[in-house]
This record gives structure tokens, sequence and C-alpha cells, in this order.
């Protein structure tokens, strides 16, 4: 299950795909958008994710959310240009769009993929509309039970688009310890057979690289540059050193946890080699002695140069004649029997 998100695949043989979701925590100026896009990459994202929500098309005028997403709003050229940048770094870009009129304008910027968050799981008009432009949907499912989710997909598939994700999420702010379930997300990828993320809510760094022990294949944390800053996201964020601290975990945790398949490396092949008991023979033995029980013993040997039966053999040999003679403490060899 590889997904390609623009120039960059998604799936458990490639590296946990890392997402700074700035949102929109720019708080509607560009040139702190560019900075965090900058602080972001110097800390190891991969990929830059926005909010590009028009609050006159999405929210009623007495709602809080109108009223915050009404400061923290970028043109269509801002937009553009941060998509342009976030590309000359190495990253991918995409943004979350809750309108149709805003999907259609994004989908010009040819983003990476596009986002269907938590709230917007349900809406299926707009997962329709999103799935359309035959791109990556990446969805959350912090507020979704089995149903939703494959009410979600159902929607996806019949624009015959099948490039699709999902996060495990949890819409709390901040999500706490007993909340996270990051047991669905193997759950989630067995389920419906799709690659899984963590979209994460949670203070600190643990519950990421945790997420990745439990299989998670992208990673999505909300940044900022200050995380003292009031509304917004900023309380929840991570800080560019807090950010780079995570993705090292998160590196970490990919080599702890290795390959899928029990295959040794080089070196533990070799302490292999050299800590396996190999078979000698415990006394002075003439040729044509036919080996028993007590002929055979189990040795670590200092050198395997001449290749000496493993003890993994010793029923195979058991009441086989000797061609030669044989000195106590010789190593059985292929060729002893």
């Amino acid at each position: 299950m590889t997904l390609w998100f623009g120039k960059t695949p998604i799936g458990k043989e490639h590296p946990v795909f890392v997402i700074a979701e700035i949102g929109i925590n720019h708080e509607g100026s560009v040139e702190t958008c560019a900075r965090m896009i900058e602080e972001a990459a110097a800390a190891g994202a991969n990929s830059i994710k926005l909010q590009t929500v028009d609050p006159e098309r999405n929210y009623a005028k007495d709602t809080y959310s109108y009223e915050l997403f009404s400061r923290a709003v970028l043109s269509q050229e801002e937009t553009a240009r941060m998509f342009e940048y976030v590309r000359e770094l190495g990253m991918e870009p995409f943004t979350t769009a809750g309108d149709f009129k805003t999907l259609e304008w994004i989908s010009k910027l040819d983003p990476s993929g596009f986002k269907i968050s938590s709230g917007l799981l349900s809406c299926l008009p707009v997962v329709e509309k999103t799935a359309s432009f035959s791109k990556p949907v990446l969805m959350s499912t912090g507020m979704a039970d089995e149903d939703n989710i494959e009410a979600a997909l159902n929607t996806v598939k019949s624009t015959g688009n099948d490039q699709v994700a999902l996060f495990q999420c949890t819409s709390l702010y901040p999500a706490e310890d007993k909340d996270l379930n990051l047991a669905s997300i193997s759950w989630m990828e067995k389920r419906f057979a799709l690659p899984v993320g963590f979209s994460d809510h949670s203070a600190g760094i643990t519950a990421a690289s945790l997420s990745v022990a439990a299989g998670a294949v992208m990673i999505e944390k909300h940044f900022t540059l200050d995380k003292n800053l009031p509304e917004f996201d900023h309380r929840l964020s991570l800080e560019p050193k807090e950010f780079a601290c995570m993705t090292g975990t998160i590196r970490q945790t990919e080599r702890i946890m290795g390959s899928h398949d029990k295959v040794l490396s080089e070196e533990t092949a070799k302490m292999r080699d050299q800590m396996s008991r190999y078979m000698v023979v415990a006394t002075d033995l003439r040729k044509g002695h036919i080996l028993q029980e007590e002929d055979i013993l189990f040795f670590r040997l200092n050198e395997q140069s001449a290749a000496p039966l493993n003890a993994s053999m010793y029923h195979d040999i058991l009441g086989q004649p000797l061609r030669r003679d044989m000195k106590a403490l010789d190593a059985i060899l292929q060729d002893t029997i």
C-alpha cells in the first residue's frame, strides 16, 4: 500500500511522512507563514499543510470560528507563493478547504493532495468535490466511527479516486493520553487496507514516536513559532526545536522498529556465527568409529574458517562413521563423516 503524495511515497516500506501543520498559525501574515515554512523545513518536515477556509463560505457570523478565521486569511496570490516556496524547500504543499469555490482555485495551484479534516469528514459533498480532482486525499477521523469512515471512503471511491489515506485523530485540544487510542492505527490499516497515520493533538512529542511503533506511516503535528501566543492553535503546537526533536525521535523509532520481516543484518549474522555452538568430538576417536551421544560436545569456537558443523545438525550425524582419526576437541566437519 504505497500512496504517492506529490513526489513522495507514503507507506510501510518508506520513511514516515512528517507533516508540519501551520494551519492558520500564521495569523494572516504571509511573512510569518514564509518564516514558519523555513523553520519547518529545517526541523525535518516533509510537508506543509495550511488551512484555507473562507469564513464567509463556511461559518455563521456569530460563531467564534468566523471571527478567528477572518483574522487568518491568506489571499489566493499569497497562498500560491507559499505553495511554491514549500516546493523550493523540497517539501510537499497541501491544505484543507471547506467549500467548492475555494477547492477550485486551490486545485489550480497543483497541491500534492488535499486534506479532509475531522470536522469535514461527514460533509460528503465536500469530500466528493475534493476527491474529484484526482489528487491524493488524506482524511482525519477524529470525530468518526467505522460507519462514518466507510461512508467517506465510498464517496471518494465513487469519483474513481483510489488515492486515499487515513489519520487516527482525537478531536480534543489538547488530547489526553487516555483518548489517543493509538491501537486503532493497526485496526484501520487492516479494516480499510489503506495507509494510516496519526494526526497528533496531544502535548509534547511522545505520542508521535509511539504512533510509529503502532504502525503510523504519516505524522501530522501543529507547528508554531511561539506556543505562548494566544488563540489559534499555538498552545497545542510545537516550536521549531521541539518539532526537530520530534522528527529525530520518529527517525530513531523507525530505526528501532526495523524491518517487517525477521531478517538478520550483516553484523548480526556475523555475531550469530561467532556465538553459535558447533560440534566437536569429546575424546580421541579412530576412523570408522560410529558417533554416539557421548562422543559429541557443543562448543563455541574461536574460528569457523573450516566450516564446522552447527549443533543444529546433531541428529544428522548420530550413528555415522568417522572418515578419519580425530583428536579430542577436534571440530566435526562436513568431510569428517
